[in-house]
């Protein structure tokens, strides 16, 4: 059996992600407002409260939140990296997001619009992307390929 065409797998990847994303979207959503009826008498100040006790209260918990603080740090670096490489804006927004929807949702919607930029490097992408590259290449705008340089003509001799 020959491996998928790059256009068939960048969709898949991109189906994928898309559905990571959707998926951790309503139950992250669920879990959270199960939370927030549970405590809505505490007041939005008391949520607030209620959660973080909640979150920190034992060791297991302290164990998972430390996990989880670990691994947004570490992809929060890598999102980064691959936002300039694929040249993706507001990288800021995916990072922050973590905390406030769901590091899932946050992190697949960032693969999602990262596979969407390498598809378009390709040529096999949505027209939507503005970062596709001129010729048909997968090397991303600031790979290490060598690239000539445009040096402004001078008026003479430097001395």
């Amino acid at each position: 059996m020959r491996p998928p065409e790059p256009h068939e797998r960048d969709r898949r990847l991109r189906l994928m992600y898309a559905l990571c994303a959707a998926a951790g979207f309503l139950v992250m959503a669920r879990m959270a407002v199960t939370f927030v009826v549970r405590n809505a008498d505490a007041g939005p100040w008391g949520v607030m409260r209620n959660f973080l006790r909640d979150a920190t209260g034992n060791l297991a918990s302290d164990f998972v939140y430390a996990d989880l603080a670990l691994t947004w740090a570490a992809l929060g670096a890598f999102m980064v990296v691959e936002a300039r490489r694929w040249r993706i804006r507001h990288v800021w927004a995916y990072i922050v997001g973590a905390p406030a929807l769901a590091l899932v949702v946050s992190f697949s919607v960032f693969m999602y619009v990262r596979q969407s930029r390498i598809a378009a490097a390709r040529g096999t992408g949505p027209a939507t992307a503005t970062s596709a590259a001129t010729s048909d290449t997968t090397v991303p705008a600031t790979s290490h390929a060598t690239v000539p340089a445009t040096v402004p003509a001078s008026k003479g001799p430097q001395r």
